[in-house]
Parts: C-alpha cells; structure tokens; sequence
C-alpha cells in the first residue's frame, strides 16, 4: 500500500518531467537558455501534440521559469499557447476575454508591437463573436489591422501564423462581399502560409476563397486554376494528423466538384463529367447515418447531373436522380431539409431529363416547380446583395468617421507640437536675448567701471596739475619777492589747464558715466554757457572752488561768481 501511495506522489512529479523530456530540456537547462533561445524552445516545442493534461504540466513547469528570470517575451508566448488551447481546455468566454486583454495590455507595456497587435487581433474577433462591437466596428478594425501589419511588416508575424490571421481578415470581409479587399488579404496569407504539412489545412481553406473570389467574378480559368491547387494540396495526406485523414479527401471532392461546375459553365461538360464523377466517388457517403455527408453528396450530385444531362446520358442521369430521391427521403426521416432553394436546380434537371425524353407534360411539371423557387431565389438574392451593400456603406461610414477623427486628432496633435514648438523657440529666442542682453549689461557695467577708473585717473591728473600749479605760482611770487622772475613759470600759471581738447577729453569720460547729466542740463536750463556747464560738471564731480579754478584757468572768485549766476538762472 506504501509502495502505490509513493507512485502516486510521484506520478505528476515523472509525467512532468516526460513533457520536458519531450522538448529535449530539464527545467535547469530551460532556465540556463538565452530568453531568444527559451523562446525559441517554446515554439519548436509541438504543443499542438500534446493532450489538455500534458500540456498545462508544460505550461506550469515553464511558465514559472520564464517569470522569474523576468523572460517578458517567453512568458507572454508560453500564455498566448494557453489561449490557443482555449477550447480543449474549456475556458468560458469571460476567461477568453480576460486573457486577451491581459496579453495586449502586458505586450504594450513592454513595447512589443507584434505581440500586441496579435493580441489585439484576436481580442478584436472575440469582442465580435460575443456582441460587443458591431458589424462595422469589426470592419473599420480590419482595415486598420491591414495596414499596421503591412507597416510593420507581415514577416514579423511568422512565428505567430500570418497566414492564419490574414485569413482571419480576408474571410470577414469575403462574407461582407467587398471582394476588392478580400482578395489582397488572401493572396498574401497564401504567399505567407507555413510550409506543409502544417499549414496545410489553413492553405485550403485561403485557396478555396481565393477560388470564389475568381467565380463570383466568372473569371473561371483563374478559379480552376485555385480548385486544382486545392485538389492537389489535399492529395498529399500522407503526413497528416489523424484528424485530417477525413479532410483532405473530403477536400478533394469539393475540388474536383468545383472544377467540373466551371468547366461545365464554359461549355466544356466531357472534361466537367470526368472531374464531377471523381469528386462524387469521394463524397458519396457510405454511411446513410451521416447527414452532412448526404448533404454533400447532394451538392455533388447537382454538378454531375448537369454534366450527364448535357452529354445526353439519360440513363446514368436517371439513376442520380433517383440518388436525389433517396437522399431527399432520408432526409425528410432525420427531419433535416437541404436548403430550400437547392430543390429549384434539381427541378431543373427533371424538367431537361423529361424534356429530352420527350415526356413535355412530366417536363412542364417540374419546371412550373422550379419556377416559384428561383423568383423567390431571385428575391432572396436581391435582398441579401442589398443587405450586403448596406453593411458594407455602414462599415465604410463608420470607418469613414473613425478616419475624420484620427485625422482631427492628427491635426489637434500637429497644432500642438506646432504651438509647443512656437513656444519652445520663443523661449529659446529668450534664452538668447536675455543672455545676450546680460552680457551687453555686464560689458557695460565693465566698461563703465573703466570709465570711472579713467575719469577719477583724469580728475586726479588735473588736481595733481593744479598742485603743480600752485606751488609753481607760489615759486614765481617767491622769485618776483627776490626781484627774479622767470619767464617759462609765468607763462605757464596763465595758461589753463583744461584746454578745449581736454575738456573734449574729459565730456566724453563723463558722459559715459553720467549719461544724461549734461543733457538733462540743458533741457532744464537752456541759457547755460560753456562756462556754466563745466562748473556744473566739476561741481558734479565735488571738487573744490580752488580745484575748479586751478582745472579752468581763472579764479576763485570768478568760480564764486559763476556760482552765484548759476543761483540766479536755477532760483529765480
């Protein structure tokens, strides 16, 4: 009993380690890989061959790995493979959206473009499929998606499918009828599609639109064209799954069915016999139990019929005829009818097997019942293309509208980029002036600093020079005292020391430091003499009235006199 209690215990621990054993990797070595070469692990790792069971053991064993050495990339892709297993494992639609969300919104954190848009774009479908957005919003998210994958570039999302979401894309808007769009969506996943056999199953189902796309436009060379890649896409099955044996010749039938209808629409019913009677050997179901199997043998039976019809083969038409009627009565007993209107085309081909059996009245019958079907098909169809036309006109509008607003939004962006930019360089344009205006101020400020220097060095030039007068005046009434006089003293203690060119010398100091002295001045005293407005410069300069006299060559009491004038004229 011990024994079988420990295998318990250890069963999950050893079925674990088997699914790791699958991939070639320990949870060390997984752990000890480069993140790209973990990721790449995950996705060389055939999950898709794995049972519900085995795979969440993988999945629990990797995924903790991944986040703990903070593998953002791996541990997304590990819970993207999650939600690829989402109907074996029976998630609720809730836990699907939920998932989704989390996946867009942790792939945009880590600006990983393609994870999210891949996220973005399953989200999108199953927002869809639950009734949460609209027809149209599905379509202007389409076209959106189209043109950020193409931005980005369809070969970064090899790794997750291209083919598979391009087909996505392409079959929404075949359903809608815009087969213009339709078209370039498909031809591209055709062109990405994984090589086979994995893509295989993906590949059929593009071609087959691509194929219809060409029939609706009776452009019927180019959809043999597609049916016979389909046809031979389906006939190497040799590696398929289990599950795909039943497909690929199931596929075959509908191939050479579909290629047997356009070569009977271009008259070419011998080269249409041969291909409808295949593809009817590979439909026709043994099991009369199966009832989508009889309804696809009565499809086929539509094509061949017609083609014997036309070969004159009355007796071979007779007998599918009567395969009609059994399938028919099987089943009425099941209590499931083929699509109403199928019934008008069979009609059709009793009313031309009596016809050329010359039975008119059995011919008349059956066209009098085919024809309320196909007036009724006609109105049907009608109504559906109108209905088509309109979802498409609501889809255009509404992306229409989305277009305006991001355009808006755009333009709303540029005018503010355009006025942060205005305000960024007016700013700038501040920074400057004000840089330059506080150079300019403190080169002014040094340059009116030596200026002072220079005016107090020329002030006190001219007291030294009045000093030297002085004591050259006191020499000279020594020299006159003793009866000597000396020619060269005298003359210069009568000439004045602050010369025209010296005042022009020192005004031009002074004005640099005191710059609206002199002009002040004369605006408030405009009768001012040259005289009077050196005294007033001198006085500015708070020298004395001896020191005055001395600079200007005259008297102290011709200096108390200009003052005493200079009184007058400011105090009348």
């Amino acid at each position: 009993m011990r024994v079988f209690c420990l295998i318990l215990i250890l069963l999950p621990f050893c079925f674990q380690q088997k699914i790791l054993a699958q991939s070639g990797l320990t949870e060390q070595t997984f752990r000890d890989l480069s993140p790209e070469a973990r990721r790449r692990s995950v996705f060389d790792w055939s999950l898709e061959a794995l049972d519900s069971a085995a795979f969440i053991k993988g999945y629990e064993a990797w995924l903790p790995i991944a986040q703990a050495e903070k593998d953002v990339r791996t541990s997304w892709l590990l819970r993207y493979e999650y939600f690829q297993r989402r109907q074996q494992l029976r998630l609720t639609p809730d836990a699907v959206g939920n998932l989704l969300k989390e996946l867009e919104a942790s792939a945009t954190a880590a600006g990983m473009d393609v994870e999210q848009l891949v996220a973005h774009h399953y989200l999108i479908f199953h927002h869809h499929d639950i009734g949460k957005i609209r027809h149209e919003q599905l379509y202007a998210a389409i076209l959106h998606e189209y043109e950020q994958l193409e931005a980005l570039g369809f070969e970064k999302f090899k790794d997750y499918n291209i083919a598979r979401m391009l087909f996505h894309l392409g079959r929404f808007l075949y359903r809608t009828e815009d087969f213009g769009k339709a078209l370039p969506v498909l031809l591209n996943a055709e062109r990405l599609v994984e090589p086979e056999p994995k893509g295989r199953q993906t590949l059929i189902f593009i071609l087959n639109h691509i194929q219809s796309i060409h029939q609706q436009h009776q452009n019927y060379p180019k959809g043999i064209e597609y049916a016979k890649k389909i046809l031979q896409c389906a006939k190497n099955c040799a590696e398929v799954q289990s599950t795909q044996i039943k497909f690929c010749p199931t596929w075959q039938g509908i191939a050479s069915i579909d290629i047997a209808s356009m070569l009977i629409k271009q008259g070419q019913f011998a080269e249409g016999e041969q291909y409808a009677t295949e593809g009817y050997k590979l439909v026709r179901v043994s099991d009369p139990t199966d009832p989508f199997a009889l309804q696809a043998e009565y499809d086929a039976l539509q094509v061949l019929i017609s083609s014997k019809l036309e070969l004159r083969k009355l007796d071979k038409a007779a007998a599918l005829l009567h395969r009609v009627d059994e399938i028919n009565a099987i089943l009425d007993y099941k209590m499931i009818v083929p699509e109403y209107f199928k019934h008008a085309r069979f009609y059709q081909s009793y009313a031309q097997y009596y016809e050329l059996k010359g039975d008119y009245a059995a011919a008349m019958r059956y066209t009098n019942r085919a024809k309320p079907l196909q007036d009724s098909l006609a109105r049907r169809n009608d109504a559906r293309k109108l209905e088509k036309i309109q979802q498409r006109l609501d889809a255009e509008r509404y992306s229409g509208k989305l277009h305006l607003v991001e355009k808006e939004r755009q333009l709303q962006q540029s005018l503010r980029n355009v006025v942060l930019l205005a305000l960024l360089l007016v700013i700038g344009a501040a920074i400057v002036n004000f840089r330059r205006l506080r150079a300019k101020l403190n080169l002014s400020v040094v340059e009116l600093d030596v200026t002072r220097t220079a005016l107090t060095a020329f002030t006190q030039m001219l007291k030294e020079r009045s000093e030297a007068v002085d004591a050259l005046q006191l020499k000279m009434e020594q020299l006159t005292g003793q009866g000597e006089r000396n020619e060269h003293l005298e003359k210069l203690s009568r000439s004045t020391i602050l010369t025209n060119e010296h005042w022009a010398q020192f005004r031009g100091l002074f004005e640099k430091v005191y710059p609206d002295f002199i002009a002040t001045q004369k605006a408030l005293y405009p009768h001012l003499t040259q005289a009077e407005l050196r005294y007033l410069v001198l006085e500015k300069l708070d020298l004395g009235t001896h020191e005055m006299a001395n600079m200007l060559g005259v008297s102290d009491g011709t200096i108390r006199q200009t003052r005493m004038r200079l009184r007058r004229k400011t105090n009348p």
